[in-house]
């Protein structure tokens, strides 16, 4: 060993420092000692890394060096604290930039970091670490006192590094100092780092040219590299400019594209790429200061988890309909006295009325329509639980009689959903249509009855109960779940409708009849005839079933950005049902699946998913 280091000594002393080069132009004929051959690593994405989007980006992370293995990195900052820096650094920008360092290191690579303090004498302020916020406090806590001793600095961070240092890490020290020291004892020291395969990176504060030879020949000697500053404020970025483990550049590219530069910081590299559908192979590409190359790759798959969108019609004898079979629909009307209430500065009854008298006129002329209401005759001190009224029965041409009988509503009573839902059964008399009531209200049961088993009895009998909850109001979480409940006995909808125009739509979508989207045996999602509604679903199999009489049942199947169309036609007594596939943009399909996982695991209500209209 003595004799290897009198040879790299005479070398040092004979042939003196190669020229050096300041932070904003580094010397590409530098020619460093080398400990090895390059070797760079993909750490971040894993080979079995899949992401589940259309299109995506992905961070690539890793490490490179020429000076060592490349699983692990062990790192040692000496910092120069003699008492001239009050001068040269007075805001401490030393601090600054060697903290700047340890923040852009990969935070998914495995680096132990070490600082070591010097003046006349060296120091251990922080021994070697993972916790890099241990790190930062060491170095913002560095003191400012003494003199300057470069090799009492390199031989106390030598002496943590063989004490705490890994098998086959690289190994660094970042050098700074802002003066000259005593040359023999600094290059005795590059010697000894040269011996123990530490490469030093150094960095000079100042103008010193004794200074940056003797800085620039330990870098050179021990396969390091060498930056000069003369205003401290450059200090934060040419810390980051050291090229710490020998390596000069990093690109990345995929699957042949043009390579882009990938951020390099001690050591570590990092950069995003775009990702395709399909495979993508990921190659950085390294090159080391004395001209080597090497490179890593990895092949990672994106699979397209794009939404499928699903929308659902009906033909009967050519025309679009609203139902495949006869459809009788009966509203019954909330005319209690909590109507009188305000929204939007107008009563609520009052809003109810003119949007019932408005679609009156727009609803199918197939539709056999009928009005019941109930809290209309009775005023409420009279506690008069059997206040329920058909106003307009079933028949030919009575759409105007509905109107005048809309016009004539005052809220008066109590709320007796129940009760009203019990009467209507006799309502629908003989008839064996497509049935279905639709119940517009703003508040809960407050005759003690019992709507839940109510709206089950209709659905014995085929009668499909929906409910508009209509301005809620405060209590409207609770009064909603109690609604709610009522819709789902009888395979209904449940809706709520804010504004007039909300009230609006929501009788469209409860009038038509109804459909149901299932997984399996899960209820995903569900729809009605005409809204328009489009269902966003995750690619599957699937099963829509039309709430008819009798119900219609369609398989269906679902890929990728699919835009499916399915019509159910009829034809005499005949249906059946056709497709349309289009193509359409890719659309998130993440929350949908995490609703239909919750639904299939039986944590939430089966309603259902997000929709859109056209």
């Amino acid at each position: 060993m003595r004799n290897a280091q009198f040879v790299l000594l005479s070398v040092l002393m004979c042939v003196g420092a190669p020229s050096y080069v300041s932070a904003q132009e580094q010397d590409s004929n530098m020619s460093p000692a080398s400990h090895g051959d390059l070797q760079i690593e993909i750490q971040s994405p894993a080979a079995d890394f899949a992401a589940s989007e259309g299109e995506t980006t992905v961070e690539v992370e890793g490490i490179a060096s020429a000076i060592g293995g490349v699983r692990y990195l062990d790192m040692m900052f000496v910092m120069d604290t003699s008492q001239s820096l009050r001068g040269t650094d007075p805001k401490d920008f030393r601090s600054t930039g060697a903290i700047g360092l340890v923040r852009n290191l990969s935070p998914k690579s495995d680096i132990k970091i070490g600082v070591v303090s010097f003046d006349n004498k060296g120091e251990l302020a922080q021994p070697m670490t993972s916790d890099r916020d241990r790190v930062v406090r060491a170095l913002r806590d560095l003191p400012r006192s003494g003199s300057t001793n470069l090799a009492a600095g390199i031989q106390t961070a030598l002496a943590e590094l063989d004490l705490h240092g890994r098998p086959g890490s690289s190994r660094v020290i970042m050098l700074f100092t802002d003066g000259m020291s005593n040359k023999k004892r600094a290059y005795d020291a590059a010697v000894e780092s040269h011996s123990h395969g530490v490469a030093i990176q150094t960095l000079l504060l100042g103008s010193s040219k004794k200074g940056g030879e003797i800085l620039d020949t330990i870098a050179w000697a021990t396969g390091g590299s060498f930056v000069q500053v003369s205003d401290p404020t450059m200090l934060p970025q040419a810390f980051l400019d050291l090229r710490t483990t020998g390596v000069d550049s990093v690109t990345l590219s995929v699957n042949g594209s043009e390579p882009v530069a990938a951020r390099l910081a001690g050591g570590t590299f990092a950069g995003s790429v775009p990702l395709g559908l399909g495979e993508n192979r990921i190659v950085a590409f390294a090159t080391s200061l004395d001209g080597q190359t090497q490179e890593s790759a990895v092949t990672v798959t994106v699979r397209d988890a794009s939404c499928a969108a699903l929308e659902v019609a009906a033909v009967k004898e050519g025309r679009p309909v609203l139902s495949l079979d006869d459809r009788a629909v009966e509203i019954v009307v909330d005319a209690s006295r909590s109507m009188w209430g305000r929204m939007h500065g107008e009563p609520k009854m009052a809003v109810a009325k003119e949007i019932l008298h408005d679609v009156s006129y727009w609803f199918p002329e197939d539709l056999d329509l009928a009005l019941r209401a109930y809290g209309s005759t009775s005023p409420s001190e009279s506690g008069n639980c059997a206040d329920s009224t058909l106003l307009v029965p079933f028949g030919e041409e009575n759409r105007e009689p509905i109107r005048r009988a809309i016009a004539g509503l005052k809220p008066l009573g109590q709320t007796p959903i129940a009760y009203a839902l019990n009467q209507a059964t006799r309502d629908f008399g003989s008839l064996q249509d497509d049935r279905a009531l639709v119940l517009v209200t703003d508040g809960i049961e407050s005759c003690g009855g019992d709507p839940v088993q109510a709206a089950r009895e209709l659905r014995e009998q085929g009668i499909i109960v929906h409910l508009i909850g209509f301005g809620l109001g405060n209590a409207a979480d609770e009064d909603a779940a109690s609604l709610q409940a009522v819709a789902n006995a009888s395979g209904g909808r449940y809706v709520t409708a804010g504004s007039a125009e909300e009230l609006q739509e929501a009788l469209a979508q409860t009038v038509a009849t109804s459909f149901s989207v299932f997984k399996g045996n899960t209820k995903v999602a569900s729809g009605s005839l005409g809204s328009e509604e489009i269902l966003f679903l995750p690619e599957g199999d699937y099963r829509v079933e039309l709430q008819s009489s009798p119900p219609q049942n369609v398989p269906i199947s679902l890929a990728p950005r699919d835009q499916l169309t399915l019509t159910l036609e009829k034809n005499g007594g005949v249906v059946s049902h056709f497709e349309r596939r289009d193509r359409m943009q890719h659309r998130s399909c993440e929350d949908v699946v995490a609703t239909i996982e919750r639904l299939e695991a039986g944590k939430e209500l089966q309603e259902p998913l997000q929709t859109a209209t056209h």
